[in-house]
């Protein structure tokens, strides 16, 4: 038997209203017909012969026809002597005239056509209809979404995807055991972010995937909180069967936790002729409008720059990545290197406690927010992390609703990991001077990689050298992705080493690729992000324009990681951006002794 994950089987709920329409159809039947004279009786002796009044032999088919309508006029009568009112109402029916008579046929019959019609029509006008039968089941459509193209045609079309392993905390990971993190966690995330993104002019639809069957008391309150015209599909009880790792010879199955950070992947393959972008993200992950249309407008002025691109780089030099200390970090990019760009985030947490758990990194480095012609600039928290929960947080995870600048830190990297490159001439402020994120590395094209000023360049770090792309503490897995359909169809067949959505035929490993992938790899960034056997490389870019930078921040409302791990892993978000526009300061300068330089020569 092949090494294969075993969807589970599962059965599909469905809450659909039928309206039933119940009528009595009559036949009026009239006694067989006799001849003009029923006294004469000569036509029927034998030797008789009229040939003016001679009528036809009956055939067979004739005679079947008479019997019918005869055993059906007998039985007509059989059921007027059982039921007196049917013989009142075959009165009735015969005193109306015969026009009205077919006028009401036509009617009858002509509105339940218009009925069907009109059904059927809403039944295609859905998103897609084949992800109830590809996943067999267990998808609930709670509220349609088709009233959309007629509200927000000029809106950005957004499917939201949201994946829930536990209805109930476990413990783990400095949770409180028992917790209800449905009602606490999910639901006020997932309806804040909702919103959030429906305010911003975004046509949005919902995807909730849960390893947990979701009880229907649950699925009202989603419903009730929602926005109107938000589309709702629930997949419930979603985790896949595969063989157990230690018993594969017994053909013994288990619940495989891993794999539902892969489920969603299924849901974009089948949405993704629908939607102008996806965003997918754990449920504890706050996603705010003003970063959807951030991420939208920033690839469109990526992509922009792409058609402008030249195929190549005609001057021999390339960005030699590789020597960090030599590494082109300005100038013309070519249309390989812009297709794997994509916007890009860090996740927060909001400091709860400054005292017991206050950020303490180890890495040194100067930070300095003037911002030149936007003068002394910060990061600003509301846009990510100005949060109301409701319902309220249990009395052990209360943390600032409204948290100031020095609240926000950062756990999963620092200013190592950093590099800045100045975009080509004619790019937004958006885009002018951005920070390459890490990530991309192993299995890379030469053409293909992006140099940029590393903030170690000038000896900052003494004689420590970058850090390789696709180091855990540095970088910066997003609990999540967002991408644009173009985008998702670029990487999938051109960009990934192997499929980004499925089938999943070329993923290495065993379980249908599942192993030895984690979490990670599926719902968090490395695929994506990273450089290996089966990735991405896609370059994730930060807008270091200060009004801008804050819109990369994602809110992890858990707020855990900073109960988990040491506060030397702790890094105040707004030191950060201190640091980057160092950076930043440090490469313009660089430039202008390299173009010096540069010009000298050539005199």
């Amino acid at each position: 038997m092949d090494d294969a994950t075993l969807s589970s089987p599962v059965k599909s709920r469905r809450r659909l209203e039928h309206s039933h329409s119940s009528g009595l159809q009559l036949e009026l039947l009239s006694p067989i017909a006799t001849s003009d004279d029923p006294l004469d009786l000569s036509e029927h002796l034998p030797g008789s012969h009229h040939s003016r009044n001679q009528k036809p032999i009956p055939s067979s088919a004739t005679k079947i026809a008479s019997g019918k309508k005869e055993f059906l006029f007998k039985q007509w009568q059989k059921w007027q002597r059982r039921i007196p009112f049917l013989k009142k109402i075959q009165e009735t029916v015969l005193r109306v005239p015969p026009k009205l008579r077919t006028a009401f046929v036509f009617f009858w019959f002509g509105w339940k056509i218009a009925l069907i019609l009109i059904l059927l029509f809403m039944t295609l006008q859905q998103p897609s209809s084949s992800m109830e039968l590809s996943y067999s089941n267990n998808i609930t459509l709670l509220r349609p979404s088709q009233f959309h193209n007629n509200m927000h045609s000029n809106a950005t079309r957004v499917l939201y995807i949201v994946t829930s392993l536990a209805e109930y905390n476990n413990g783990r990971r400095k949770t409180v055991k028992g917790s209800d993190r449905f009602l606490h966690q999910l639901l006020p995330v997932m309806i804040d972010s909702v919103e959030s993104m429906v305010s911003h002019n975004l046509q949005v639809d919902v995807v909730l995937i849960c390893a947990y069957p979701l009880r229907p008391e649950r699925e009202t309150m989603i419903r009730y909180r929602l926005p109107r015209d938000v589309g709702l599909q629930i997949w419930d009880d979603a985790l896949p069967l595969s063989y157990h790792p230690q018993n594969k010879t017994t053909g013994s199955l288990r619940a495989n936790t891993r794999a539902l950070a892969r489920q969603h992947r299924y849901v974009v393959k089948d949405k993704l002729e629908y939607y102008d972008m996806f965003v997918a993200f754990e449920d504890d992950m706050l996603i705010r409008g003003h970063q959807v249309q951030h991420y939208w407008h920033m690839s469109q002025e990526i992509e922009r720059l792409r058609i402008m691109a030249p195929e190549s780089i005609e001057d021999g030099l390339g960005d030699n990545v590789d020597d960090y200390k030599n590494t082109k970090f300005f100038g013309t990019m070519s249309k390989s290197q812009l297709e794997r760009v994509v916007p890009g985030f860090m996740r927060v947490e909001v400091l709860v406690n400054d005292t017991e758990r206050t950020a303490k990194t180890k890495v040194q480095f100067p930070a300095d927010w003037d911002f030149g012609d936007y003068g002394t600039r910060h990061i600003d928290p509301s846009i990510c992390c100005h949060f109301h929960m409701e319902p309220p947080p249990l009395q052990d995870d209360m943390f600032p609703e409204a948290p100031g600048v020095d609240d926000l830190i950062i756990w999963e990297t620092n200013i190592k990991a950093f590099s800045l490159r100045q975009f080509p001439t004619g790019s937004s402020p958006l885009l002018e001077w951005s920070v390459l994120m890490m990530g991309p590395g192993k299995k890379l094209p030469d053409h293909a990689k992006i140099g940029g000023y590393w903030s170690g360049r000038e000896g900052s770090f003494g004689d420590e050298e970058r850090p390789s792309g696709g180091e855990p503490k540095l970088v910066a897995q997003q609990g999540g992705w967002m991408a644009t359909k173009e985008q998702l169809v670029r990487m999938n067949g051109q960009l990934c080493l192997a499929e980004f959505l499925p089938p999943f035929d070329r993923i290495a490993g065993g379980n249908d690729g599942l192993d030895p992938h984690n979490v990670e790899f599926w719902s968090g960034s490395y695929q994506f992000f990273t450089g290996a056997g089966n990735h991405c490389n896609m370059q994730r870019i930060i807008s270091i324009n200060p009004d801008h930078f804050s819109k990369h921040l994602l809110y992890h409302t858990a707020n855990n990681k900073q109960k988990q791990l040491g506060q030397w892993r702790m890094l105040r978000a707004d030191q950060l951006f201190g640091q980057l526009n160092s950076v930043k300061k440090m490469a313009e300068k660089a430039k202008v002794e390299i173009e010096t330089s540069s010009n000298g020569n050539k005199s």
